[in-house]
């Protein structure tokens, strides 16, 4: 017992720091020396002493390899040098020294010919491999998988024809582990997985292609199409921005013509987030640029057109706000209905940018229902909040009436409703009534002054003091009558 005592503890002292030190086969290695010291030291004369020793080889072979695998396979490979073994390897290496051990045993120890005991079991192991046909189908299908090197620990795949994505978590003997996008686990026979065909989506870059299937009406001009499916799928999460998506037509169907949508991500996880966002964002798109997603027709069907309450109202309220809280309130009512006529309603969802800073502006946009969140950049390029807006308020006026670029970025904060007004519409009424021009320099420069000040307060505070300003309301007027004659 001293002796077992005393090995165990030496043995736990000079492993303490390795991560996963040796449990049971210490134990062994510690009985075994205990009982065969006590023997040779009381009992030497006794025949079963040599018994104990044999039993101390073996159980010193299968502690030195545990042993051998903790510290140099667990903590020096993985943890020093990055490099992770797979386990049926160091599994198969722990089989192969306790059969070495065991054959030295019986030839040098107990003078057993192997041969004959090989000879003598030869229908015992065709027996056995009959009944152990399968497990041995599975063993030798994950030798093959490890050294192809298929597929490792941490990839995503595409399993079978259905394509179910999953990522592994685990090879062993037997099966493979893997865990799917809805972090449930399962496993398969890695006989049964050489024979599926996989698809290794991290081979040989982690970066892949996926593609979606959309459906559009024969009276959609494709490069229109093309155009609309590009633009819902552009703020995506989880999309590469290069390579840049890609549009396919690739079939003129029953009631569709079918476009494939060809778009590149690098983390397969957010394959179903990024499927969500792209369908919705392309609803809204559809739905603002009057394109119809077509479904099979059987029967003669007079329908009403299928929009949101909202929309019927919409334009009612339009006008009321144009003459009361909008900067065309100088607008006759004859004028403010005849401008809401013409302009277009528009419903954006929740993070969909209705204005993209540095794209050129033909519109103002004016909310009747939702809100709005205005971001700019400094000049160290920071991101920054300018304001957020409600029904009643507008925004993008400066680029429709100077020609300038977008110099923010405005996202709806949820389902939003906006006029927009163009302009061409604008045009007519501006030439006839010269006060617009007034209200709308002035509109340009407060936006002008909030916004310098949001970006850069101290330059905006010496600006300030020294009485000089970028541009006044007369100046903007003065463009904006420049701008719409031209």
């Amino acid at each position: 017992m001293a002796i077992y005592v005393a090995a165990w503890l030496l043995v736990r002292l000079a492993v303490r720091r390795v991560k996963k030190p040796p449990q049971i086969t210490l134990h062994l290695f510690a009985l075994s020396l205990g009982a065969w010291a006590a023997g040779r030291i009381f009992f030497s004369q006794e025949e079963w002493g040599g018994h104990l020793g044999a039993a101390l080889i073996f159980c010193s072979a299968l502690f030195l390899w545990v042993l051998f695998d903790r510290i140099i396979c667990g903590s020096w490979l993985e943890q020093r040098r990055d490099v992770q073994l797979p386990i049926i390897l160091r599994q198969l290496g722990g089989v192969m020294v306790v059969m070495v051990a065991a054959a030295c045993i019986l030839k040098f120890g107990y003078r057993f010919e192997l041969t004959g005991l090989l000879a003598t079991s030869g229908i015992a192991a065709v027996i056995l491999g009959f009944a152990m046909q399968d497990l041995l189908a599975n063993v030798i299908a994950g030798f093959s998988i490890h050294m192809t090197g298929a597929y490792r620990v941490g990839d995503w795949l595409l399993l079978g024809d259905a394509g179910d994505r999953a990522a592994v978590t685990e090879i062993n003997w037997r099966s493979t582990r893997f865990i799917n996008n809805d972090q449930v686990s399962f496993e398969l026979p890695n006989s049964e997985l050489i024979k599926r065909r996989i698809v290794n989506l991290n081979y040989p870059t982690p970066e892949h292609a996926i593609r979606l299937c959309i459906g559009l009406d024969y009276d959609v001009p494709p490069a229109l199409a093309q155009e609309a499916i590009l633009a819902a799928c552009k703020n995506a999460q989880g999309i590469l921005e290069s390579p840049a998506p890609n549009v396919f037509l690739i079939s003129f169907d029953d009631s569709s013509i079918t476009y494939e949508l060809r778009i590149w991500m690098r983390q397969a996880r957010l394959y179903n987030v990024t499927c969500d966002e792209i369908r919705t964002s392309l609803w809204y798109e559809l739905k603002r640029r009057d394109i119809r997603i077509p479904f099979p027709i059987r029967t003669l069907d007079v329908r009403t057109p299928n929009e949101p309450k909202s929309f019927s109202s919409a334009r009612e309220k339009a006008a009321e706000i144009l003459r009361s809280s909008s900067p065309l309130s100088c607008l006759s009512p004859e004028e403010a209905a005849a401008l809401v006529k013409k302009s277009k309603l528009a419903l954006f969802g929740a993070r969909e940018a209705l204005i993209t800073r540095g794209q050129e502006g033909h519109s103002m946009f004016i909310l009747l229902e939702g809100g709005v969140e205005i971001v700019g950049r400094t000049d160290k390029g920071a991101r920054v909040t300018l304001s957020r807006m409600g029904p009643g308020e507008c925004f993008g006026e400066r680029s429709l009436l100077t020609g300038e670029p977008r110099n923010a970025t405005v996202r709806a904060e949820e389902d939003t409703l906006v006029v927009e007004i163009c302009k061409q519409d604008l045009s007519p009424l501006i030439e006839s009534n010269p006060d617009l021009a007034e209200r709308l320099g002035e509109l340009l420069a407060e936006r002008e002054r909030k916004r310098a000040e949001a970006l850069s307060p101290e330059a905006f505070k010496e600006s300030e003091s020294s009485s000089t300003h970028a541009q006044s309301p007369r100046s903007f007027a003065a463009r904006i009558r420049s701008f719409f004659k031209a």
